[in-house]
This record gives C-alpha cells, structure tokens and sequence, in this order.
C-alpha cells in the first residue's frame, strides 16, 4: 500500500536536498517496483543516507504507521511501530525481534550534486 500523496520518483531524479535531511531525519516518497507503486524512505543517519522499502521483514507492513517517523527515541536504530522489530539504520538488518537476522529491502541511492538521487 502507498500513499498518493508522496511524490514518485524514478531513477535519476532527485529525492532530496542533502542538507535537507539532519541526521535522525527521513523522507518519504513512492517508486515503480514491477508496475506498482511501493512506499521508500530514506535516512540520514551518522551523516550518510539509505534508503529502504517501508516493508517491515517480519510483515508486509509499513514500518512508521505513516507517520514517517522510523527512528527509535535514541536514533540508533530503525522501528517497526507494529511488532516492534528493530534494525540497524547502515545495513537494514533486524537485530531483535520477530525477523531476527532478516533484512529491509534497500533501495539503490546516490550523492549527486548536492542532492540525494534514486539510482
């Protein structure tokens, strides 16, 4: 499921700004993934960016609730607000909960220009 309302990019477009994302921050936006639309969001986290399908490993679920808010109250990890899976914001990869040792689908992002693109 997505939201209508995030912007779809496609590869090579810009998602953001770099400087518009502070570290604990994300960004919310829909690409084409097998002809569908799918929700991403990417992060800033330790100053580098990622960007992950909004799928919860455990259950096709979004991870925010829609409320695009990923981070743990820390900002050390990534949060499934539903089971409460956590994951390692760099690689994606759930280190407690339901899908221990599974991982968030990550999407291809590049620094290009001063902006975050999807590659």
């Amino acid at each position: 499921m997505w939201n209508e309302d995030l912007p779809l990019i496609r590869r090579g477009e810009t998602i953001c700004a770099a400087d518009a994302l502070a570290d604990g921050a994300s960004l919310k936006f829909r690409v084409e993934e097998g002809g569908r639309q799918v929700e991403v969001f990417v992060i800033r986290f330790e100053g580098r960016y990622y960007a992950y399908l909004n799928r919860c490993a455990h259950m096709a679920l979004g991870l925010d609730m829609a409320d695009n808010d990923f981070f743990t109250v820390d900002f050390r990890a990534l949060i499934c607000k539903t089971h409460g899976a956590t994951y390692f914001p760099d690689s994606g990869l759930c280190f407690s909960g339901p899908c221990y040792g599974e991982s968030l689908e990550a999407v291809p992002i590049a620094l290009r220009d001063g902006n975050v693109v999807l590659a």
